[in-house]
């Protein structure tokens, strides 16, 4: 068993409350970001130490890294403040955490594991599955700055290059759908659908896109930052098949909604071109690398039409039809 110390941000959430509970029960000391007494309830009911700050605390964020063997960021200026900041400064606010996350490992050689998304790879031409040198999305999926680059792909360029700075930084690239335990995106659509009264698809819902289970995920974030190499990135992604027209279908089933197509230029007055973008974007990531690399397997029983069908959502489902009755 290790006796090594993890710094996590984010490690209160979907993923990151996983993740913590995973490397400790490795034998593994985490220190975890906090930013509410909530926050520290729930780390410490995990076995963490919460540590006080946030993405913008930079002198904390690189004091925790300087004395951490491992770091992994998974927290997202996002989290929270949906329609409050714009896409730039919510990477503004990233790059400038990673940038003082890297800061406190310089030549250290030490693990430092950034989140980045698989939709950051452009569709293959042919309909086949990328991998992680694929062609990165023209103009980027979140759009560009004010400079005229790419905001996501600015992320994963601030962390790479504190590879030549002596930290072993890695990118973790999730698929657009994580899922499991009735939580994440899946929970939001269908709260989202209950509302409406619908669940739409955009266009013909032909595209397909990438899931991962949220176990899966948290578990390959830890191998990464165990046996990841320098610069590399990794793609944490299981099917790639699941088109949006079955994803709204599972979902309208599940919550006794009609389902029905819309145009994407509806869509993006209702909901704005990020989500539109989301929910229309052919994304096929393949899994391969983390695999043969790492060693990392995919273990879900279920997949998500299955686990919106009859598994972890189920109880989500009832919930909101008796809250809709």
């Amino acid at each position: 068993m290790s006796q090594q110390t993890i710094f996590i941000t984010g490690a209160s959430g979907y993923i990151g409350s996983l993740l913590t509970a995973h490397a400790i029960s490795h034998g593994y000391t985490v220190r975890a970001l906090s930013r509410t007494p909530s926050s520290d309830t729930k780390l410490s009911s995990l076995g963490a130490v919460p540590i006080r700050g946030d993405l913008t605390s930079h002198s904390v964020l690189t004091q925790e890294a300087s004395t951490a063997d491992m770091v992994l960021s998974l927290a997202d200026s996002l989290a929270g403040n949906y329609g409050k900041i714009t896409q730039e400064e919510r990477f503004k606010v990233n790059n400038g955490a990673i940038s003082a996350l890297a800061k406190g490992l310089e030549g250290s050689g030490k693990a430092l594991v950034v989140t980045s998304g698989s939709l950051y790879s452009a569709a293959d031409p042919n309909g086949g599955e990328t991998d992680e040198t694929s062609p990165g999305r023209p103009g980027g999926f979140f759009g560009t700055d004010s400079h005229g680059k790419a905001l996501g792909e600015g992320s994963e360029r601030v962390a790479l290059a504190a590879k030549e700075k002596g930290v072993r930084v890695c990118v973790v690239r999730l698929a657009p759908w994580v899922y499991g335990r009735g939580g994440s995106g899946v929970k939001l659509f269908m709260q989202g659908g209950v509302a409406a009264g619908e669940m739409i698809y955009v266009g013909d819902g032909a595209a397909r896109t990438t899931t991962v289970h949220v176990e899966d995920a948290a578990r390959l974030f830890l191998l990464v930052a165990e046996k990841g190499r320098a610069g590399e990135v990794y793609n944490a992604t299981a099917e790639t098949h699941v088109t949006f027209k079955q994803l709204a279908e599972a979902m309208g089933k599940a919550i006794g909604v009609p389902v029905r197509a819309q145009s994407y230029e509806d869509t993006e007055k209702k909901m704005g071109p990020f989500m539109t973008k989301f929910l229309s974007l052919e994304n096929r990531a393949s899994n391969r690398k983390a695999r043969e690399e790492l060693g990392w397997t995919v273990e879900a029983q279920k997949g998500i039409l299955e686990e919106i069908a009859d598994g972890s959502y189920g109880e989500v489902a009832e919930e909101l039809r008796k809250a809709k009755a």
